[in-house]
């Protein structure tokens, strides 16, 4: 058999490893550090459930857009430990009172990053905060599955791990609730092992964590907090090597760069992200432990909004003013001509020679606008 989808398309989802009824598919990692389904022909029976699964291969356009909110909690350790608002925690909280259980990004002791599940309020910290690379989801899918039987279920992921889960699950379950993030795609997770490796040579101790969007700076000029064994360290995003090299678009899978789950083609009830921008349109909710953006997406986005409002400060806002500060919600990351490049060099080269040669350039443009707002501004 042929390949599911060519590989410059496939997300990685998994869908079509798990529904495959001979375990004929693997999820094998390439040289650039993402992992693509590769199908033993021994045993596959050519029976095609991986191409009807497949969320690329299948797309529709199936949710419009119901409300959209500015909000962040009104419990402040909730917001200055989040990346932007604190709405995940409220979200986690109602899922596990009422019995559910919740499902997002964790890292584990060798900071891998996996989708894992959580049952108590005590591990809800772990899936907290943003992880700037792609999560591996391993056999989640099944375990959604199989818990949705019994089980309310809050899964928290990227647009088209979303679209994953609901391609393999198929029926729309009255008791799965899926969240998805304003995602400006996904590094790999080979170049941030790397990254770790040379943080450790470099202070002869061990990462145990590591927080990207610490607000020890602020909400806006957030900082990436290298916790050691022995101490933290923050930074400040724009001076951060892996930062860099992950806003310039050149560590992306390479389906981030024709995303085809934007606006128009969610699968989630509810999508999050930051409220970039909030002082202008909205002074009076404008938050130095940040704003988060919520889109409800259908109608049971709609009803779990309602049911978790009165935690929190929140208006009415249009989707066009958080697509302003958020032009990753309808249009994929530019794919940098030098990404072939780039991922030829990661293994030789270190990580601070990889982000001073490839990062974003600023234009010429860019500057001179810069210096005349600061002219006017006199």
């Amino acid at each position: 058999m042929e390949e599911i989808v060519s590989k410059n398309k496939c997300t990685g989802c998994t869908a079509c490893m798990n529904v495959c009824p001979k375990n004929a598919i693997s999820m094998v990692t390439d040289k650039c550090g993402f992992k693509y389904p590769i199908i033993d022909e021994k045993k596959c029976i050519d029976c095609g459930l991986c191409k009807k699964t497949c969320p690329i291969l299948n797309k529709k356009n199936n949710l419009s857009i119901n409300k959209c909110y500015a909000a962040y909690s009104k419990n402040d350790e909730y917001s200055i430990h989040s990346s932007s608002g604190g709405i995940f925690p409220i979200i986690a909280n109602y899922i596990l009172d009422n019995n559910g259980i919740v499902i997002g990004a964790a890292f584990d002791k060798k900071m891998n990053l996996n989708h894992v599940a959580i049952t108590k309020k005590k591990e809800i910290d772990k899936l907290r905060g943003s992880k700037y690379l792609q999560s591996d989801l391993g056999d989640i899918f099944k375990y959604v599955k199989e818990n949705l039987k019994t089980k309310k279920i809050l899964f928290v992921g990227t647009p088209c791990q979303i679209a994953g889960l609901k391609a393999y699950i198929k029926n729309d379950y009255d008791n799965l609730i899926c969240i998805d993030l304003i995602c400006h795609g996904v590094p790999s997770p080979k170049l941030f092992q790397k990254y770790l490796k040379e943080l450790e040579e470099k202070s002869n101790y061990k990462v145990i964590d590591y927080i990207f969007r610490d607000k020890v700076t602020g909400w806006s000029n957030y900082s990436n907090t290298i916790v050691f064994e022995n101490e933290k360290k923050s930074q400040i995003y724009k001076q951060n090597d892996y930062m860099n090299l992950f806003l310039s678009n050149i560590s992306l899978r390479d389906s981030c760069g024709n995303c085809n789950f934007k606006l128009g083609n969610k699968y989630s009830d509810i999508t999050l992200g930051d409220f970039w921008g909030i002082s202008k349109y909205y002074p009076e909710m404008s938050s130095k432990n940040g704003v988060s953006s919520i889109i409800i997406n259908n109608d049971k986005g709609l009803l779990l909004f309602d049911k978790i409002k009165n935690e929190l400060l929140f208006c009415d806002c249009k989707i066009e003013e958080i697509i302003s500060g958020n032009p990753s919600l309808i249009k994929s990351s530019k794919t940098d001509k030098n990404r072939e490049d780039f991922f030829n060099e990661m293994s030789e080269k270190n990580i601070h020679y990889l982000a001073h040669k490839y990062k974003k350039k600023e234009s010429l443009s860019f500057y001179l606008k810069k210096i005349i707002k600061k002219i006017i501004g006199r």
